[in-house]
């Protein structure tokens, strides 16, 4: 897939602890914490997201440049 996709940090029982992800490819994704794995988001709209959310455009820049982009939950 050519496309910049979106990916969230996932425990078996649907924990998330925060991390997501931007990446073109789940290659080359960091490795998940313990007991988790990344899960693709099916219906991730980049320009629908940016649109929400003016922020992760420099994040997807950032993708872009790295081949991937981490984004952490602030609690």
């Amino acid at each position: 897939m050519n496309r910049l996709q979106k990916f969230v940090e996932q425990g078996a029982f649907g924990e998330r602890p925060g991390r997501t992800a931007y990446a073109f490819s789940a290659l080359v994704l960091p490795e998940p914490g313990k007991g988790l794995d990344w899960r693709p988001v099916k219906d991730f709209d980049a320009g629908n997201e940016v649109m929400a959310d003016a922020g992760l455009r420099q994040v997807f820049e950032d993708a872009i440049k790295r081949g991937c982009a981490i984004v952490t939950r602030k609690e």
